[in-house]
Protein backbone atom coordinates (compact mmCIF):
# COMPACT_ATOMS: atom_id res chain seq x y z
CA UNK A 1 0.00 0.00 0.00
CA UNK A 2 3.06 2.32 0.76
CA UNK A 3 4.36 1.37 -2.33
CA UNK A 4 1.08 2.58 -4.14
CA UNK A 5 0.93 6.16 -2.51
CA UNK A 6 4.32 7.14 -3.03
CA UNK A 7 4.15 6.17 -7.09
CA UNK A 8 1.16 8.16 -7.16
CA UNK A 9 2.94 11.12 -5.29
CA UNK A 10 5.62 10.82 -7.82
CA UNK A 11 3.19 10.99 -10.81
CA UNK A 12 1.47 14.04 -9.25
CA UNK A 13 4.70 15.78 -8.65
CA UNK A 14 5.70 14.96 -12.19
CA UNK A 15 2.56 16.51 -13.65
CA UNK A 16 3.12 19.07 -11.27
CA UNK A 17 6.75 20.66 -12.37
CA UNK A 18 6.89 19.09 -15.53
CA UNK A 19 9.32 16.75 -17.39
CA UNK A 20 12.32 19.25 -17.45
CA UNK A 21 11.88 19.58 -13.42
CA UNK A 22 11.72 16.48 -12.42
CA UNK A 23 13.92 14.80 -14.51
CA UNK A 24 16.43 17.34 -12.48
CA UNK A 25 15.22 17.00 -9.32
CA UNK A 26 15.57 12.78 -9.45
CA UNK A 27 19.07 13.78 -10.75
CA UNK A 28 19.58 15.85 -7.65
CA UNK A 29 18.24 13.17 -5.51
CA UNK A 30 20.38 10.52 -7.25
CA UNK A 31 23.36 12.75 -6.45
CA UNK A 32 22.53 13.67 -3.31
CA UNK A 33 22.20 9.61 -2.62
CA UNK A 34 25.48 8.61 -4.08
CA UNK A 35 27.31 11.60 -2.08
CA UNK A 36 25.82 10.14 1.24
CA UNK A 37 27.07 6.76 -0.08
CA UNK A 38 30.58 7.77 -0.56
CA UNK A 39 30.40 9.47 2.94
CA UNK A 40 28.81 6.52 4.29
CA UNK A 41 31.98 4.42 2.99
CA UNK A 42 34.61 6.83 4.10
CA UNK A 43 33.04 7.19 7.59
CA UNK A 44 32.84 3.07 7.52
CA UNK A 45 36.77 1.86 6.57
CA UNK A 46 37.76 4.81 9.14
CA UNK A 47 35.38 3.57 11.78
CA UNK A 48 37.16 0.36 11.33
CA UNK A 49 40.30 0.88 11.80
CA UNK A 50 39.64 0.91 15.58
CA UNK A 51 37.95 -2.44 15.26
CA UNK A 52 39.33 -5.71 14.98
CA UNK A 53 37.36 -8.61 13.19
CA UNK A 54 37.43 -12.05 15.11
CA UNK A 55 37.27 -13.47 11.81
CA UNK A 56 34.19 -15.69 12.66
CA UNK A 57 33.23 -15.76 8.97
CA UNK A 58 29.68 -15.79 9.54
CA UNK A 59 29.41 -12.89 7.21
CA UNK A 60 31.18 -15.22 4.46
CA UNK A 61 28.74 -17.92 4.90
CA UNK A 62 25.37 -16.42 5.72
CA UNK A 63 25.20 -12.68 3.94
CA UNK A 64 24.81 -12.04 -0.11
CA UNK A 65 28.01 -10.37 -0.73
CA UNK A 66 26.74 -7.72 -3.16
CA UNK A 67 29.24 -6.45 -5.77
CA UNK A 68 29.61 -3.53 -7.25
CA UNK A 69 30.57 -1.89 -10.82
CA UNK A 70 34.43 -1.78 -9.50
CA UNK A 71 34.26 -4.97 -8.21
CA UNK A 72 33.17 -6.65 -10.90
CA UNK A 73 35.90 -4.97 -12.95
CA UNK A 74 38.99 -6.01 -10.78
CA UNK A 75 36.96 -9.76 -9.70
CA UNK A 76 37.16 -10.74 -13.81
CA UNK A 77 40.81 -9.48 -14.18
CA UNK A 78 41.44 -11.96 -11.48
CA UNK A 79 38.83 -15.04 -11.66
CA UNK A 80 37.71 -14.40 -15.91
CA UNK A 81 34.45 -16.08 -16.84
CA UNK A 82 34.87 -18.25 -13.49
CA UNK A 83 33.63 -15.29 -11.76
CA UNK A 84 29.83 -15.55 -13.71
CA UNK A 85 29.63 -19.08 -12.50
CA UNK A 86 30.31 -18.01 -8.59
CA UNK A 87 27.20 -15.27 -9.35
CA UNK A 88 23.88 -15.72 -7.48
CA UNK A 89 21.18 -16.04 -10.16
CA UNK A 90 18.55 -15.50 -8.33
CA UNK A 91 18.97 -11.69 -7.75
CA UNK A 92 18.29 -9.45 -9.99
CA UNK A 93 21.87 -7.56 -8.70
CA UNK A 94 25.21 -8.51 -8.57
CA UNK A 95 25.73 -11.07 -5.72
CA UNK A 96 28.03 -13.82 -5.03
CA UNK A 97 26.52 -16.93 -4.22
CA UNK A 98 25.76 -17.73 -0.29
CA UNK A 99 28.20 -18.54 1.22
CA UNK A 100 30.73 -16.82 -0.88
CA UNK A 101 32.28 -19.11 -2.93
CA UNK A 102 35.91 -17.36 -2.43
CA UNK A 103 35.90 -18.73 1.36
CA UNK A 104 38.29 -21.41 1.56
CA UNK A 105 37.84 -23.16 5.47
CA UNK A 106 38.47 -20.03 7.17
CA UNK A 107 40.02 -17.96 5.05
CA UNK A 108 39.31 -15.81 2.22
CA UNK A 109 40.77 -16.40 -0.96
CA UNK A 110 40.95 -12.85 -2.05
CA UNK A 111 41.33 -10.80 0.27
CA UNK A 112 43.34 -8.01 -1.25
CA UNK A 113 40.63 -8.16 -3.61
CA UNK A 114 37.58 -8.05 -1.33
CA UNK A 115 34.17 -6.40 -2.88
CA UNK A 116 33.78 -3.10 -0.98
CA UNK A 117 30.60 -4.46 1.00
CA UNK A 118 33.20 -6.69 2.65
CA UNK A 119 35.81 -3.95 3.26
CA UNK A 120 32.76 -2.07 4.68
CA UNK A 121 31.12 -4.76 6.79
CA UNK A 122 29.97 -4.79 9.26
CA UNK A 123 28.75 -1.57 8.25
CA UNK A 124 25.77 -2.16 5.25
CA UNK A 125 23.70 0.61 3.48
CA UNK A 126 20.57 -0.77 3.56
CA UNK A 127 18.26 2.50 2.48
CA UNK A 128 17.17 4.63 3.77
CA UNK A 129 19.77 4.91 6.37
CA UNK A 130 23.02 3.12 6.98
CA UNK A 131 23.16 -0.02 9.46
CA UNK A 132 25.69 -1.92 11.81
CA UNK A 133 25.24 -5.46 11.50
CA UNK A 134 25.32 -7.28 14.77
CA UNK A 135 28.43 -9.96 14.15
CA UNK A 136 30.55 -10.27 17.02
CA UNK A 137 32.97 -6.84 15.75
CA UNK A 138 29.15 -5.17 14.87
CA UNK A 139 28.46 -5.72 19.12
CA UNK A 140 31.82 -4.16 19.85
CA UNK A 141 31.81 -1.38 17.92
CA UNK A 142 27.73 -0.90 19.10
CA UNK A 143 29.23 -1.09 22.77
CA UNK A 144 31.52 1.36 22.00
CA UNK A 145 28.37 3.91 20.61
CA UNK A 146 26.26 2.97 23.32
CA UNK A 147 28.80 3.86 25.47
CA UNK A 148 29.17 7.81 23.55
CA UNK A 149 25.32 7.57 23.80
CA UNK A 150 25.05 7.56 27.64
CA UNK A 151 27.49 9.63 27.53
CA UNK A 152 25.12 12.61 25.97
CA UNK A 153 22.11 11.01 27.35
CA UNK A 154 20.92 9.78 24.20
CA UNK A 155 18.24 7.03 24.19
CA UNK A 156 16.43 6.72 21.08
CA UNK A 157 18.66 4.14 19.50
CA UNK A 158 16.70 2.46 16.27
CA UNK A 159 17.98 -0.89 16.95
CA UNK A 160 15.99 -3.67 14.58
CA UNK A 161 15.11 -6.67 16.19
CA UNK A 162 13.64 -10.32 15.45
CA UNK A 163 11.89 -13.11 16.65
CA UNK A 164 13.36 -16.22 17.72
CA UNK A 165 16.11 -17.80 15.37
CA UNK A 166 16.06 -17.44 11.31
CA UNK A 167 17.99 -19.04 8.64
CA UNK A 168 17.27 -16.36 6.31
CA UNK A 169 19.04 -13.64 7.93
CA UNK A 170 22.07 -12.83 10.00
CA UNK A 171 21.67 -13.73 13.78
CA UNK A 172 23.63 -12.28 16.55
CA UNK A 173 25.87 -15.38 17.23
CA UNK A 174 24.61 -15.51 20.80
CA UNK A 175 23.36 -18.91 20.13
CA UNK A 176 19.96 -18.00 22.41
CA UNK A 177 16.71 -17.94 20.91
CA UNK A 178 13.87 -15.28 21.61
CA UNK A 179 14.37 -11.27 20.65
CA UNK A 180 17.45 -10.78 19.50
CA UNK A 181 19.38 -7.70 17.58
CA UNK A 182 20.09 -8.21 13.97
CA UNK A 183 21.12 -4.57 13.23
CA UNK A 184 21.18 -0.93 14.34
CA UNK A 185 20.44 2.10 12.14
CA UNK A 186 23.58 4.43 12.50
CA UNK A 187 23.06 7.53 10.06
CA UNK A 188 25.81 9.37 8.58
CA UNK A 189 25.20 12.39 11.50
CA UNK A 190 25.61 10.09 14.31
CA UNK A 191 28.44 7.76 12.67
CA UNK A 192 30.75 11.38 12.34
CA UNK A 193 29.99 11.70 15.90
CA UNK A 194 31.35 8.48 16.64
CA UNK A 195 34.62 8.48 14.86
CA UNK A 196 35.11 12.04 16.52
CA UNK A 197 34.44 9.82 20.01
CA UNK A 198 36.88 7.40 18.47
CA UNK A 199 39.47 9.70 17.52
CA UNK A 200 39.55 11.35 21.33
CA UNK A 201 39.06 8.01 23.10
Amino acid sequence: MKEETLKKQILQFRELVGDELFGFTMAQNVMAMEKDRRRFKQLALEILEYFECERCCKCCREMPVHLNDEDLERLSRLDGDALFDKMDDAEVDNYLKTPCPYLKGTECSIYENKPTSCCMFPFVVIRPVPTLQLCPMGKKIFADFKELARKYDKKDLKVQWEEGASDNRLPDYSGSTGKKAVYVALPIAVLEKFLKYLRIK
